[in-house]
């Protein structure tokens, strides 16, 4: 796999073509746009890089995308990336690229979590469980919730504990894996029955979902602050009536 990913980067050599850092960030920024869709028009971009033909910018374009995904999920340094570069590789381009994809940073990841807040909310609402847990490091952190009251709450159950474990920890990092158990109550129902929801969580789903729960958080935030602001402002206005 290092030997296909070297030789991958190779690519990056014909990037020389590309005259100005504003072209880099085009590029790059519309590769990411496109990373679900894929590109329908290449000319533009063949033309960019100078390219004699379509099948001469695949290979860059499949570089470039590999850069990107590695940036953006495997929290790569600066230092990481330039391990990937080919030796050769002109230092002034070696710089521009890094400081393009630092660039971008911040709002691609903003987008990722945007949209693993859709993934998690489908995700939570079924059971994962796994049947063949077993040999489990009990290491249980009870979170209890106080509940809140049931008015206006409509259909949707309230979170009321959770409690995880860990499963394979004596293997690789990689092999490990979070046990989540969630207990929630539904208020829709005079005995408040509760619902048990079970999930395996690996470390890069969990740094996704924190990205998506500090979103979440952000934005109640927000509301919260928007919400309390006029009040805030009407109260103030009050203490100076005589």
């Amino acid at each position: 796999m290092e030997v296909v990913e070297d030789t991958l980067y190779l690519q990056l050599h014909k990037l020389s073509a590309i005259k100005s850092e504003e072209a880099l960030h085009q590029l790059l920024s519309t590769l990411w746009k496109t990373r679900k869709t894929g590109l329908r028009d290449k000319s533009h971009l063949q033309s960019l890089l100078n390219l004699q033909s379509l099948s001469d910018l695949d290979p860059v374009l499949a570089c470039l995308r590999s850069l990107i995904r590695k940036w953006v999920h495997e929290n790569l340094t600066a230092d990481d990336l330039l391990k990937l570069f080919p030796p050769d590789l002109p230092l002034d381009l070696q710089s521009i690229l890094v400081l393009s994809l630092q660039k971008f940073e911040s709002q691609w990841k903003d987008e990722i979590a945007r949209e693993q807040v859709k993934t998690t909310s489908l995700g939570m609402s079924h059971s994962l469980h796994n049947d063949h847990v077993a040999q489990l490091t009990r290491h249980e952190f009870a979170s209890e919730f106080t509940p809140m009251s049931p008015c206006n709450l409509g259909t949707l159950p309230r979170l009321k504990s959770m409690t995880w474990t860990m499963e394979n920890c004596n293997s690789g990092s990689a092999n490990k894996v979070a046990v989540i158990n969630l207990k929630l109550q539904d208020y829709t129902k005079s005995s408040l029955d509760e619902i048990e929801v079970k999930f395996q969580l690996t470390r890069d789903t969990l740094d996704a979902m924190l990205r998506s729960l500090t979103y979440i958080r952000d934005q109640i935030s927000s509301v919260v602050g928007a919400a309390s602001g006029p009040s805030q402002k009407k109260q103030k206005q009050s203490d100076h009536v005589v």
